[in-house]
C-alpha cells in the first residue's frame, strides 16, 4: 500500500503545481519524505530510500555524479532526486 502512495506522491508532484512548489525549499530526503507525509501520502522512509536508490542506480554514472554533487541550497535540488522530477526542469536549471 505505501509504495502505491509513494508513487502517487511522486506523480502528483508532476501534476500539481502547489505540490511541486513545495519541493523548492527542500534540502534533504527527510524533508521530501515529510512533505509527502504532511500532504497526506502514507509511505515510509524505507519506501522513499528504496525508490530513490532504484532510480539512481538506473541512471548513467554521469547523471549519478551530478545528482550527488547537486547543491542542496539551490532551489532545484529536490527536483534532481528522481528522474521523473528532473524531467520537469528546464535545460540549464541550476547550471
Amino acid at each position: 500500500m505505501s509504495c502505491q502512495e509513494l508513487r502517487r506522491f511522486v506523480d502528483d508532484v508532476v501534476r500539481f503545481h502547489e505540490l511541486a512548489t513545495g519541493l523548492k525549499p527542500l534540502k534533504s530526503h527527510e524533508q521530501i519524505i515529510a512533505l509527502g507525509q504532511q500532504s497526506g501520502y502514507v509511505f515510509t522512509e524505507e519506501d522513499w530510500r528504496e525508490m530513490f536508490e532504484k532510480d539512481l542506480s538506473s541512471q548513467a554514472s554521469s547523471v549519478q555524479e551530478s545528482i550527488e554533487a547537486a547543491n542542496p541550497d539551490h532551489w532545484s535540488w529536490a527536483f534532481r532526486q528522481l528522474s521523473v522530477w528532473r524531467g520537469m526542469l528546464m535545460a540549464g536549471a541550476g547550471d
